[in-house]
């Protein structure tokens, strides 16, 4: 085990970027594994195929899950009360907290070796965390249970595998649509986004859609890593890390040119500032008629169909434009972990597979909390916004999906990222320049890590 010295200085690196991934972010082995026993062998090779007892059959033990969502309690609620009769030796005990405290109360409690015995995690943060040893490795275990993760986007999958080892299982996922104000198209006498277009549909779009004298703009062109240049340096053929996660892609041509073909919106006025956005958030300036179009996440759903806002009626989504003939959209969200330090893994495993299984994904999406992981069930989140095309949302998830960039020294190199190029999207410095230095100072980060 290492030492608790070890896991502060590991944990404690900037968490303030990682903690806002998947959230909207700046815009946005040294423990052994314990082998699978016979009972966790047996837990849930029914429940991925029905939903039905996790067959959990060791002694009785009570199984803290920890979790920062509110609007996950409904759900969760459900599922406790489900699996309990359904595994009546295991008791589980919900420890909800407010997304703000959330990682510090997790890090705190790894570092005193409390940590729940089983937790939320996102993208950004599992690295960190499997290095320290904090999680544990689930290989046995899915392979045991018979838990097939071919049921989950594939890129969500490859996001919470580390060095070649499975340490999470998916909860929920999303992926980023091109959100439109129709009002603002009609008006204009746009014709709406479709399938087809392509980044010069979109930018002429915007062009048409922007009057300066009205103070309205065809799109929000501001900073925004996975709300915005992720997709498009995917869709262009750059990338952010190279595949072993050993040295970054801002030397590219093509990860260049994902960037600047927002730039080059901003540069010809057809977005709001960088000092305007950061000071109103694009959604807002969206929602109150500034902004004709926004990339932004599913999650913004409910933002925009919230009665009190009178928005839902005038906006739609559609599938982000290609570039080059290519699609890019970057998918993040959550999944559950089993802490290495639990006194009793084999319960904690039974209530992760539950929740990977058909009847809580089922629950999930009858929630609206979130759009299920598990492939099939994603319909069920997107009925309770009939007015909006959610459809585009799974369908990038099956055809273009990309995981959400993330490594040892993210926070780090997160911050390096935002610090140069805010000024490049304010229009103050060079493009060139900017991603010069970031692969200088990323690189060395990088190195640092391995």
């Amino acid at each position: 085990m290492r030492s608790k010295k070890l896991l502060a200085s590991i944990l404690c690196v900037g968490l303030t970027i990682s903690m806002l991934a998947g959230c909207g972010n700046k815009k946005d082995n040294s423990n052994p594994e314990p082998a699978a026993t016979e009972a966790a062998a047996d837990a849930g090779k029914e429940n991925t195929n029905g939903g039905k007892s996790t067959g959990y059959t060791g002694e009785p033990a009570e199984i803290h899950y920890a979790y920062w969502q509110d609007s996950l309690a409904p759900y969760l609620e459900e599922c406790k009360t489900k699996f309990e009769s359904q595994n009546p030796n295991i008791t589980i005990v919900l420890e909800p907290t407010t997304w703000t405290e959330y990682w510090t109360k997790l890090e705190t409690a790894a570092t005193g070796g409390s940590v729940a015995d089983v937790f939320q995690m996102n993208g950004p943060n599992i690295n960190k965390y499997a290095e320290a040893g904090i999680v544990l490795s689930l290989a046995d275990y899915i392979t045991s249970s018979g838990l097939d993760l071919n049921n989950y986007p594939a890129a969500m999958k490859d996001l919470y595998n580390v060095d070649g080892m499975q340490y999470g299982i998916p909860i929920d996922y999303d992926t980023i649509g091109l959100w439109y104000n129709k009002e603002l198209f009609d008006a204009a006498g746009v014709s709406y986004p479709t399938d087809s277009w392509t980044w010069d549909d979109l930018k002429a779009a915007a062009k048409k859609l922007t009057n300066t004298e009205k103070n309205i703009y065809g799109i929000s062109a501001g900073y925004s890593d996975q709300g915005g240049f992720y997709n498009t340096v995917f869709a262009a053929g750059g990338y952010i890390l190279n595949e072993d996660k050993t040295a970054c892609g801002f030397d590219q041509d093509a990860t260049k040119q994902g960037i600047q073909c927002w730039i080059d919106l901003m540069k010809a006025g057809y977005s709001p500032s960088q000092a305007s956005l950061s000071e109103n958030a694009d959604y807002i300036q969206f929602m109150s008629g500034k902004v004709a179009m926004l990339f932004a996440g599913d999650w913004f759903a409910a933002n925009f169909a919230d009665p009190k806002a009178d928005f839902a009626d005038k906006c739609d989504v559609a599938l982000l434009p290609t570039i080059n003939g290519k699609r890019a959209s970057v998918i993040h969200g959550k999944a559950n972990c089993i802490s290495a330090s639990s006194k009793n893994p084999d319960a904690a495993w039974a209530w992760v597979n539950y929740l990977a299984g058909t009847e809580a994904n089922e629950i999930l999406g009858k929630s609206g909390a979130a759009i299920p992981a598990y492939t099939g069930y994603s319909d069920l989140f997107f009925k309770h916004y009939p007015q909006y095309n959610m459809g585009i949302f799974s369908q990038e998830a099956k055809e273009c999906a990309y995981t959400y960039p993330a490594s040892k020294g993210f926070t780090q190199w997160a911050d390096v990222v935002w610090n140069e190029l805010m000024p490049v999207y304010s229009l103050e410095a060079s493009l060139d320049d900017a991603c010069a230095n970031i692969t200088s100072q990323m690189n060395g980060i990088l190195e640092a890590q391995q």
